[in-house]
């Protein structure tokens, strides 16, 4: 009989050099050679956690074997190795008599194909699966218990705090620059300004890098320096919500030393809770409340068109001449309506689109590969540091510079990467975005100007006029979630 090995060894085992994948595959030739048997196959899911295993592809290659007839039999060390779950345990065993092939368990002594070995496969599949559930239900209630303890569950420690046998206690190095990052916000009610002043000082992170300011607002808001430890806040990651942040009402907290007064938490928070409403309203310049064009009309030669006080009219000061504003926005109706009803005007966005979106692609491809050498040449800084190549002293000066580019780059990195996200889900969406974006316009009569002005500024890069003719040049549509309309024909959603 030909017959196959099915490998499955945890990356933890192979870590602690406990188990390995070949002494399984030695194991299973040994059984092999003294029943007479032909291996003429392994499949190795060194690593794959137990938990599901029928969709790997060294699975689906032995199923396809198995179906072929190159292989009649699959040896297993135990029947945890191929699978840790009922449901696909059994599905194996199905698959199995469905092709007349077997299934070999060295451990348990079993071969399926027998009346006797099909009855324990499904009584010890059944049993594996109790076991693993059974364990996962005492690592809950244990992390329940150590949580009721006040015991530490996981994760890292903050700033200005250490982890004593499963208990968090104040750092004492930490702690005072913990405690004078709050002092200087509520002095100075930046955190920009606090970062520069701890490197001006020449502390550093724990990891040894310089302060920013996203780090020293992350500490900011952490309630653990008040005394309240938060967990329970982060779940998997998923497209919805990629931050993996659950909603507020599941976070639970458990207290902890206290850092700093309460008083003194709540006064930063406060300082930084307006900070954000503030960068959250959108505040129009006046202009752009009044006249829907300014700064995108110009003449033929470049120069911006305005409208002077108590005129109807955009002119241009140099050229001497110039176009009622109610005209022009007639004009730029009609552009944007004969733009969604061209079939030729389309493709050509569409066109425009895909190499706006190989452009993207490039260019994040191109940061990347240069955040790699930004990181390996860190890498190097801090060895030769450590051989003392590079003197303690005077290793900041090397170093910050390259680290700072480094955080430059990630942050322009998640940027682009959104942009592009933004470009796929309009290209995708074009058609729809389309068709509601008429509708959209037809209700143009029923915007307030300042919602006609964010039209304007959304799909328009700039507009010609040479007293003669008026040359349009748009850049996009807008969006869909800008584009719904309410029964009454009012926009609904404006924010951008």
């Amino acid at each position: 009989m030909n017959v196959a090995i099915f490998v499955r060894v945890s990356t933890l085992d192979q870590k602690n050099n406990t188990d390995s994948v070949e002494n399984h595959i030695e194991r299973g030739k040994m059984y092999a050679k003294s029943k007479g048997w032909n291996v003429v196959k392994i499949y190795n899911l060194a690593g794959v956690s137990g938990k599901s295993t029928i969709t790997h592809k060294q699975t689906l290659q032995m199923f396809e074997d198995v179906k072929s007839s190159k292989v009649q039999g699959i040896i297993i060390s135990s029947l945890s190795r191929l699978a840790r779950n009922t449901s696909e345990l059994l599905e194996y065993s199905k698959f199995f008599g469905a092709h007349n092939a077997s299934l070999i368990s060295i451990n348990e002594s079993l071969d399926t194909s027998t009346s006797g070995g099909k009855f324990f496969y499904t009584l010890l599949s059944a049993l594996t699966t109790y076991e693993r559930e059974i364990t996962y239900e005492r690592q809950i209630a244990s992390l329940n218990y150590r949580r009721s303890q006040g015991k530490f569950t996981g994760g890292q420690a903050s700033y200005g705090f250490k982890i004593v046998n499963a208990q968090l206690e104040i750092n004492d190095e930490e702690a005072p620059i913990r405690r004078l990052i709050y002092d200087l916000f509520i002095k100075h009610q930046r955190a920009s300004a606090v970062a520069r002043l701890l490197n001006n000082k020449g502390y550093q992170t724990r990891k040894g890098r310089p302060w920013s300011d996203i780090t020293v607002k992350r500490l900011l808001k952490n309630t653990d320096a008040k005394g309240m430890r938060k967990f329970n806040y982060r779940g998997q990651k998923t497209k919805d919500n990629p931050t993996g942040i659950k909603p507020q009402s599941e976070w639970q907290y458990l207290p902890c030393p206290v850092l700093v007064a309460e008083e003194v938490w709540e006064e930063a928070n406060a300082i930084i809770l307006e900070q954000e409403k503030r960068t959250k309203v959108f505040r129009q310049p006046l202009n752009k409340r009044v006249h829907l064009f300014t700064s995108y009309l110009k003449c033929e030669q470049g120069h911006k068109m305005s409208i002077k006080s108590k005129s109807d009219r955009y002119t241009c000061k140099e050229c001497r001449y110039g176009i009622h504003k109610e005209d022009l926005e007639e004009v730029f109706l009609s552009r944007i309506k004969q733009f969604l009803i061209s079939d030729e005007e389309l493709s050509e966005y569409n066109k425009s689109n895909i190499q706006e979106l190989n452009l993207k692609s490039d260019e994040i491809e191109f940061a990347k590969s240069e955040l790699v050498k930004l990181e390996a040449k860190l890498d190097r800084l801090i060895d030769l540091n450590i051989k003392g190549q590079i003197p303690t002293k005077g290793f900041k000066k090397h170093y910050d510079p390259v680290f700072v580019r480094k955080e430059n780059l990630e942050a322009n990195i998640k940027s682009l990467e959104l942009e592009l996200e933004q470009l796929e889900q309009a290209k995708s969406s074009f058609q729809i975005i389309a068709n509601k974006s008429i509708d959209f316009y037809d209700n143009w009569k029923n915007l307030d100007r300042g919602q006609k002005r964010d039209v304007v500024e959304m799909i328009t890069n700039e507009i010609i006029f040479d007293n003669k003719t008026i040359l349009f040049k748009l850049k996009q549509i807008a969006p869909l979630s800008f584009l719904e309309l309410s029964p009454n024909g009012q926009q609904r959603g404006t924010t951008l």
